[in-house]
């Protein structure tokens, strides 16, 4: 099983991306039921690629491998508690559309009460809200674990393309569907923080975000 693919499928999954794979690397995946991927959705940069989505047999792996395999070393300091998160302001972005790297951090050394902070600077796009969003929601869904219930849930409809319908007023096209349960295992949160103002024992260096495991 190719973990660094399946992986990198799970955080596209969960940052509502889309990773493409050729037949060498999606095709063992497909076979052992942990990702589907679709034939009529291709690489506009490569027609042999076709899009990929981890499924809930590959998410369940990928928490399994968790405690066998050695853990990314952090680019950014992992700190031990001491911080007071910034209350979620209405119109908060999460961050879900971007394409944060969770690999780059290190979750899985995290335990209940530490966080870390980066910096807009550090990263390309000039919004570590986003980024981070984007890590921490790749990072949730890989320590989720199915519970075998279902439940009926709203979400943004998504078209061919993988991209969310627009309705006429511009907002998203919402649709019910019925999924699996989940129970997070770990749980990250981000918050933006402001440049010199004190969270609790914690002072920001300068404008950015602030990852804190909650569960």
């Amino acid at each position: 099983m190719n973990l660094k693919v399946l992986r990198a499928i799970a955080n596209a999954t969960a940052a509502n991306s889309v990773m493409y794979v050729t037949a060498a690397e999606g095709k063992p995946l497909a076979e052992a039921g942990l990702i589907s991927v679709n034939f009529d959705y291709r690489d506009p940069n490569d027609p042999d690629k076709v899009a990929a989505s981890i499924t809930d047999a590959g998410v369940r792996a990928l928490t399994a491998s968790n405690g066998v395999h050695k853990p990314i070393s952090s680019t950014f300091a992992i700190q031990k508690g001491g911080i007071e998160l910034p209350k979620v302001e209405r119109g908060f972005k999460k961050g879900f559309g971007g394409g944060g790297r969770a690999a780059k951090y290190d979750f899985e050394a995290m335990e209940v009460g530490d966080f870390f902070f980066v910096a807009n600077s550090a990263v390309k796009n000039g919004d570590a809200v986003k980024t981070l969003g984007s890590a921490a929601g790749s990072a949730n869904q890989r320590f989720a674990v199915g519970t075998g219930e279902k439940e009926t849930v709203q979400r943004a409809k998504r078209g061919t393309d993988h991209k969310a319908v627009k309705g006429a007023d511009g907002k998203n096209v919402m649709e019910t569907v019925e999924v699996e349960k989940k129970n997070f295992t770990k749980k990250f949160v981000v918050r933006p923080v402001k440049a010199n103002v004190e969270y609790g024992k914690f002072t920001a260096l300068a404008d950015g975000a602030v990852v804190h495991r909650s569960v």
